[in-house]
């Protein structure tokens, strides 16, 4: 690769050339990435003539498809301007969702901790490790009518003790909880 030694020495000439093109922010990238397309892709006898005299017009058709690639990839960002990013808002709260989520499972457990305990015991293994009813009844030993009944029992007194904070919560109203 002796030959990069002579291409590069004409340095200057392909930064003035990439910023003829028009870019001029990102001439020296655009060169650099055209020395490393020459090394990746050039060929040494389309490079330097069997005089070893460097062919410029390949050259420069060479860096101008690299700036053309880059080119067309700068176009792909897409630009936002700042003034449009500053005033939109935050649409969820989270800390808030979170903060609501762990008071409404508190009390739903400060309730749970008034059942007597099979019901709560029943109750927590059908909320918390997600089993079926009838999974439940052929793991237990329980008929799926009692564990049915149960269930919707321990339902109906969460309904009635907890009810308006979980509406709340489903409302988004985590202050309230």
């Amino acid at each position: 690769m002796k030959w990069l030694n002579q291409v590069a020495k004409y340095h200057e000439e392909y930064l003035e050339i990439v910023k003829n093109l028009g870019e001029k922010s990102y001439a020296e990238d655009i060169v650099q990435e055209f020395y490393l397309r020459l090394i990746k892709y050039g060929k040494e006898e389309k490079i330097i003539n069997t005089e070893g005299v460097i062919n410029k017009p390949y050259l420069y058709f060479c860096l101008k498809n690299t700036y053309l690639l880059f080119w067309k990839e700068k176009r792909k960002i897409k630009k936002v301007n700042l003034d449009d990013v500053k005033n939109i808002g935050v649409q969820y709260d989270y800390i808030s969702k979170v903060e609501a989520t762990i008071s409404l499972e508190a009390k739903i457990d400060e309730e749970m901790r008034n059942w007597e305990w099979f019901d709560a015991r029943l109750f927590k293994l059908y909320r918390d490790e997600g089993i079926s009813m009838r999974d439940l009844s052929k793991k237990t030993k329980i008929s799926t009518k009692t564990i049915f009944y149960t269930i919707k029992r321990c339902k109906e007194k969460l309904r009635e003790n907890v009810a308006e904070d979980y509406e709340d919560y489903i409302n988004e109203d985590y202050e309230k909880i």
